[in-house]
Order: structure tokens, then sequence, then C-alpha cells
């Protein structure tokens, strides 16, 4: 008998510990380092005619860029180099990548121009899947001018199409996945209703933009199911929110819903507004709630409703569904800032992790909400916020799907996970 109960025992710790294995499997973090480019470094000892030849040859030869070179030891990784041409002898160039908040491994980001030729350049090691928005940024030393604009020799944009003022490259290495938002349906009649709503609470006065699908019916029974989103430029320019619901519904991948974009009527205010305050929950849950259900068909349906956002937008998602988990019973947060305390030292030097929205979870009664979480690898503060919130809702058994990028804090990123975090979330449970 002892030896059965001890079997039993035994079983029931193995099933414990190989639960948390099997639902987290996070992955391996590798990092960018500052590199050489072989092609370029074959070039060294070339005089300066065979050098320029060389350089008008690479130009001819190639027309995808960033230039990427395979490393024949090691496949995980790519020399990747950023090219800008230029023949004038007055300009500093550089490129900024978002979100990357002046990584070390990437130095200070100067491209070199190769001796006297027309060529700039700056090579780094990338992980082979990696995915960011990066823009050039030249210095005219004569005119003392600066200038911000994305990569002339790459097409690949965020956002999709011709170049806008707010354009960024994208360099995707993970290109083959099913990216929603590129596709465009041209005969879809969704519509965008953009409304100036003024706050008593909050005493001020923002846009806010409503999604209605092709052939809304005001009658629908039940009403349709909704999304209501944080940071509403992000969501409707950068992640392009509008276009791949378009191209989820017309495909039968989700049912039609309506969403709902919340602008920021300022940038300051944002800061303030979205991380952890109880009054911008208040005017969410009290105010704008209350207003899309009296003038839109929506459900009052928890499990179909959805709030979320990228960073800030993503926390305040998390916040407001754990104070009114009877109206937002899924939360969709892209990059959340859950590292985030109720007060906040600036600049960011100052930041300090405290995970105050995890220790309320980890704290209370389990809440009846769905999450899906997603982040980068290169976002440390970001990662480990979020992989700590993800093994707390594990242990507390919420349904729940992450997924981790390998890139910044970057919405490059962001619309090509947006997709999967809705269709899980608009899954039967």
């Amino acid at each position: 008998m002892k030896v059965i109960w001890t079997l039993i025992l035994f079983l029931i710790l193995f099933s414990c510990t190989t639960k948390e294995k099997k639902t987290l499997l996070f992955r391996e973090i590798k990092s960018p380092s500052k590199s050489v480019s072989p092609m370029i470094s074959s070039w060294d000892n070339l005089n300066s005619a065979d050098l320029n030849k060389n350089v008008d040859l690479f130009f001819k030869n190639h027309n995808k860029f960033p230039f990427i070179e395979t490393d024949s030891l090691y496949d995980d990784y790519l020399y990747i180099t950023f090219i800008y041409r230029d023949t004038s002898k007055n300009k500093i160039v550089e490129f900024d990548i978002f979100g990357n908040y002046d990584d070390r491994n990437l130095g200070d980001r100067k491209l070199k121009r190769l001796k006297k030729t027309s060529l700039f350049y700056r090579t780094y090691y990338m992980p082979n899947d990696i995915c960011f928005s990066y823009r050039f940024v030249i210095y005219d030393t004569i005119n003392n001018t600066q200038e911000f604009f994305p990569d002339p020799l790459n097409e690949n944009r965020n956002p999709t199409g011709e170049e806008k003022a707010y354009s960024w490259s994208v360099l995707d290495l993970r290109n083959n996945e099913d990216s929603l938002y590129k596709k465009k349906y041209y005969d879809v009649k969704s519509q965008l209703i953009k409304v100036a709503y003024t706050s008593t609470i909050l005493k001020n006065t923002r846009d806010i933009t409503v999604y209605l699908p092709e052939r809304y019916d005001k009658n629908k029974p039940h009403g349709y199911s909704t999304i209501y989103l944080f940071d509403s430029f992000i969501y409707l320019n950068r992640i392009e929110v509008p276009n791949v619901l378009d191209n989820m519904i017309r495909e039968k991948r989700i049912e039609p819903m309506i969403a709902v974009f919340i602008d920021n009527p300022t940038k300051e205010l944002r800061d303030k507004e979205l991380p952890l305050n109880f009054a911008f929950k208040d005017f969410v849950v009290k105010e704008l709630v209350p207003y899309i259900r009296s003038n839109w068909n929506v459900t009052e349906i928890p499990e179909k409703t959805i709030i979320g956002g990228m960073s800030y937008g993503g926390l305040s998602a998390g916040f407001c569904a754990f104070y009114h988990d009877s109206i937002f019973g899924n939360v969709l947060s892209q990059s959340g800032s859950f590292w985030r305390d109720t007060v906040i030292e600036e600049p960011s030097i100052n930041w300090h992790r405290t995970d105050w929205l995890i220790k309320q979870f980890q704290t209370s009664d389990k809440k009846n909400i769905r999450f899906y979480l997603d982040w980068g690898l290169q976002e440390p503060i970001i990662l480990n916020s979020n992989r700590k919130f993800t093994r707390i809702l594990d242990r507390l058994e919420y349904n729940y799907k992450f997924s981790e990028f390998d890139g910044w804090h970057d919405w490059s990123n962001s619309r090509k996970s947006f997709p999967i975090g809705l269709k899980y979330l608009t899954e039967n449970k």
C-alpha cells in the first residue's frame, strides 16, 4: 500500500512539473552585435578605381536591402548591412531603430563611408528571424540640418503602401508569415466613423473612431463582438487593424465585429492616462462603454468583448479588465508595460520595476478573463515582466496564449501578431 501511495504522489508531482514545461516554453534570447560584412571586408586592399567599380557592380547586382549575408558556419544568425548611397562630402548618416531605447549591442548606429566611395554602411550580426522598423537620420554639416526618412532602397514600410510623413522602413526576416495587413480587398464596404468625445471625468476631448463591418446590421440579435483599442493612431495606421478586420472577416477567419479606437488628446496626457490611472479607467467603463452601447449594436457579453493595446495600452487593457471583468472578458496585450508602478520617475533612466498589476492578479481571486500576450525578445524589461505574468496566469489556471517575437518595442511586430491574438480571443472557449 505504501508503494502505491508513493507512486500516486510521484505521478501528481510529475504532472505538476511537466505542465509548466508543456505550456511555458520560452524562446532562447539571441542578442544582435556589431559586426563586419564579409563582402565589404574583402574589398579592404583594393585600389580606388577597383573599389569604386565593385561598389557600382554591387548596386547593379543587388536590389534587396538591407544587404544580407549568411554565416557559413552558423545559420541562427545573419550579417545585416544597412546601406545608404550619397556622393556628397558633407553628410553624416545614422540609422534609428524604433523602440530599441539605445540598446548597447548596437553601438552609436553611425554608418561609415567606405573610403572615397558613395557607399555608407553599418553591419550587425543579427538573429535570422528578427523584425523591426528603422529609418535614416541624415546630418548636413554645411547647412546644419537634420532629416529623417525611410530607407530609399527598401520598399517594405510601416505603414504599407506609399511613403507618408510618418513612414518607417521595415526589416522583416519573418516575411513568410501570413501578413494580413498586406492584403487589400478593395470591394469591402466597411465603415470608419470618427467622433469627438468629451469626458466629464477627465475634462478633456479625444477622437473615438468606430469600425463597422461590411453589411453592419443595427438589429443583429445580441449585438456584435467588440474590441476596444487604445492608441488609435497606432492601431489605425501602424498595425492597420481596419484592413486586418476586413481581411479576416471576408476570409471567414472571424465573425463580423466592431472595433473602437481610442485616441489620446496629447502625448503628455497619454503617458499619464494609460498607465494604471483610476480616473482613466472610470472614463472607459462609466462614459465610453455606455456611449458606444447606446449608439451602436455592440454586445454586452463580456466573453465577446475584448480590450487591448500596445505598451502602456496593453497595461491599461489588463488594468481595466482586472477591475471590470463583467465588461471585458478578454485582454489583448502587445508588449504590455506590466513592469510599471502606479507612480513613475522621469527620465527613463530612473524607472524601476515593481510589477504592480501582476501582483494584483497574483493576490486576488481569479478573474473571468482570457488573455493574449506578446512581447519581443529584445525588450528586456517588457520581456521579463511578461514572462512573469504568464507564469502567474498559468499557475492560476487562466485561459491564455502568448507569443514571443525577435525584435524590439515596435509596431512592425505587433501588426504581425495582432491577427493571431484576435483569432484566439474570438474563438469559442
